[in-house]
């Protein structure tokens, strides 16, 4: 195991090393002042395709030559613009689906997910003397009601015996949290949810185990906006399963053969299609498709880095992205 070597740099000496390997920097004092804020590591990936790539070997440190410290702010910025839409468009989709999640539940009593009749056998099930997933999502569920401050929780806490029915539970909840009630969920309810928001199988039923992905993948790309990470150019751990989505006319094209889902391409999509169905921000797609094909573009990268196909714009893959 090889220690770590490299020297403490002051943002005078972090310009310095950029500038000695290709960097062009105009304006010194403005790329100090932007390495104190936004920080060197956190630029570095952003800088990193700009590298030159050797044949055969890793990309080396010395910069692609005309590759600007202007032009690195300058995707760091559309990616950090991206993030906000795209969190933005998640919180309407998590709020919707919390709100279609309690009222199913709702319908089998008050204290549904305190009953685990009402849910998926799998969720409730253990083996070999484990806690079952249940078990845990219920740990964290009532550690959550504990350590709520909300006004509706106290409310239920002294005027009632402090159990919180199932649509009021869900508004305590994670999306992460929420997620895994939903997959706990029987299958039919799962399907009236999906069927609720067009999510249909080859048969016209409603596609709970789509949903079920598609909630797993929007919590994965949450936190990864939420932690301000970099959501360009990214190789994403949970993805789209493009075998739920032939039956789905506006993302048909996303099942096709060469269609990337380890980039946000496919997200987006998945994204805009929910917004249309719970009626939010039919802007959103406008500007999400004016946000990419103008800013990355500039900054020198292809629109294949988020998964684009290529001639993407001149085509109609889905509700206009």
């Amino acid at each position: 195991m090889t220690a770590y070597t490299k020297p403490h740099l002051s943002f005078a000496d972090q310009v310095r090393l950029l500038k000695s390997r290709g960097l062009i920097i105009d304006d010194e004092a403005e790329a100090e002042r932007l390495l104190s804020i936004i920080g060197y590591y956190r630029l570095s990936g952003y800088w990193y395709t700009f590298r030159r790539q050797h044949t055969g070997r890793p990309r080396g440190d010395d910069f692609v030559e005309g590759t600007t410290f202007r032009t690195v702010v300058r995707l760091y910025d559309a990616d950090r613009r991206l993030k906000l839409s795209v969190l933005d468009a998640i919180e309407r989709i998590e709020i919707a689906v919390r709100v279609l999640i309690g009222f199913t539940l709702g319908r089998h009593g008050a204290y549904a997910h305190l009953d685990t009749s009402n849910l998926d056998g799998r969720f409730v099930h253990s083996t070999g003397g484990r806690a079952s997933t249940y078990d845990r999502w219920l740990r964290k569920v009532l550690t959550a009601q504990t350590r709520s401050s909300e006004d509706f929780v106290q409310h239920f806490q002294h005027k009632y015996d402090g159990r919180l029915p199932v649509w009021v539970m869900t508004e305590i909840l994670d999306f992460g949290s929420l997620s895994y009630l939903f997959q706990g969920m029987k299958v039919s309810d799962r399907n009236e949810i999906a069927a609720r928001l067009d999510i249909l199988d080859p048969r016209g039923d409603g596609n709970g185990a789509a949903l079920a992905n598609w909630l797993r993948v929007l919590n994965y790309i949450r936190n990864v906006c939420a932690h301000h990470s970099r959501l360009w150019n990214r190789n994403l751990v949970d993805q789209i399963a493009p075998s739920q989505l032939r039956a789905i006319p506006d993302l048909r094209h996303l099942s096709d053969r060469g269609v990337t889902h380890f980039r946000i391409y496919s997200t987006l999509c998945i994204i805009g299609f929910l917004l249309a169905r719970i009626g939010q921000r039919p802007e959103w797609v406008a500007q999400i498709q004016a946000l990419v094909s103008e800013e990355f573009p500039a900054c020198g990268r292809g629109l294949h880095e988020l998964g684009f196909a290529a001639g993407w714009s001149a085509e109609r893959p889905w509700v206009g992205l």
